[in-house]
């Protein structure tokens, strides 16, 4: 029994060393295996160390893939709060940021009707190209992409949501978000920098007519006509009285109660619905966006005021 033992140690030690032999002649020909596989982009360690090529080698033949270490910060998925600075202006802030004057417009309430700005006051400016928006009761992922023209997968990674379901009060950002057109300047004010006929007396009052139309944005001079007639054409303000033409409606240069007035006080043109004929040859229309937007005023018109700014009328 004492000689089997004996026999099976000699085996076992004799395994021992081939295997060693075998792992050994594979590690001084790794440098031919290598040779084989062609160029390498990983760093290898090796018993001996040494390199090969572009390649280090260190102990134990182990390779290991390189780790880029990051030399700039993450960037920043949250909006910048910016207080106004002498000698700012939208476009040098948006230059500043690398956004656009519309992306800055889009992400602050108090700048879409009016792009004015004043020193030492704040504005939110988004962290990357897009929309800074605060969520409303109602608003989900998915309405949100759909306002803003974007995916809605690109809403929730950017995010970092975990669900579609939005809490009113999250502030979001919409990479890539196109927002609504912005109204133009009131047409008053369009008028005084080329210059007016002279002072046309306005009152601000007035109420929307019975018609609802949804073919034009709400605050606009258009948006207020359509409701006081029954509008079945489309385009900006000055084109109203060749769309309406167009369809036949009756067209003229005379005023009359129920018209609608066209000029160019806008450089987008202006509408306003005629309320009187007065005796003097005047007329007296009410309008929206004149004074200021989304706000209805009536004015007075005298013959020859608004010279070559006036288009013509448009009767029923």
């Amino acid at each position: 029994m004492r000689v089997i033992n004996r026999y099976l140690t000699h085996a076992v030690v004799l395994g021992v060393a081939l295997a060693i032999s075998g792992y050994a002649s594979v590690d001084r020909n790794i440098g031919n295996y290598l040779t084989r596989l062609g160029p390498l982009t990983a760093q290898a360690v090796m018993v001996d160390g040494g390199a090969y090529g572009n390649v280090s080698f260190g102990r134990y033949s182990t390779i290991i893939a390189p780790v880029d270490i990051p030399t700039a910060p993450p960037a920043s998925h949250v909006p910048t709060t910016y207080v106004i600075q002498n000698g700012d202006t939208l476009p040098s802030i948006a230059k500043q940021f690398g956004v656009t004057v519309s992306q800055i417009r889009w992400s602050n309430n108090g700048l879409f009707t009016n792009d004015s700005i004043i020193a030492g006051e704040s504005i939110i400016i988004p962290p990357t190209p897009g929309v800074v928006v605060t969520v409303k009761n109602g608003e989900t992922v998915a309405s949100l992409a759909k306002k803003y023209q974007v995916d809605p997968s690109v809403v929730m990674d950017y995010n970092r949501l975990r669900s579609p379901q939005l809490s009113a009060g999250t502030i979001l950002v919409i990479p890539g978000g196109v927002g609504p057109a912005f109204p133009p300047p009131p047409a008053l004010y369009q008028s005084q920098l080329g210059g007016t006929g002279g002072a046309m007396p306005t009152v601000i009052k007035g109420s929307l007519g019975p018609y609802v139309n949804s073919r034009f944005p709400v605050g606009w001079c258009t948006y207020y006509v359509a409701t006081w007639r029954n509008v079945t054409w489309t385009g900006d303000a000055g084109w109203w009285y060749d769309n309406a033409r167009a369809q036949g409606y009756p067209v003229g240069s005379t005023p009359r109660v129920g018209a609608i007035m066209v000029t160019w006080e806008s450089y987008l043109g202006h509408v306003a619905y005629v309320e009187a004929v007065n005796a003097d040859g005047s007329w007296t229309v009410s309008e929206m966006n004149y004074v200021a937007w989304d706000v209805i005023d009536w004015r007075t018109i005298k013959p020859g005021q608004l010279g070559s700014k006036l288009v013509g009328f448009i009767y029923q």
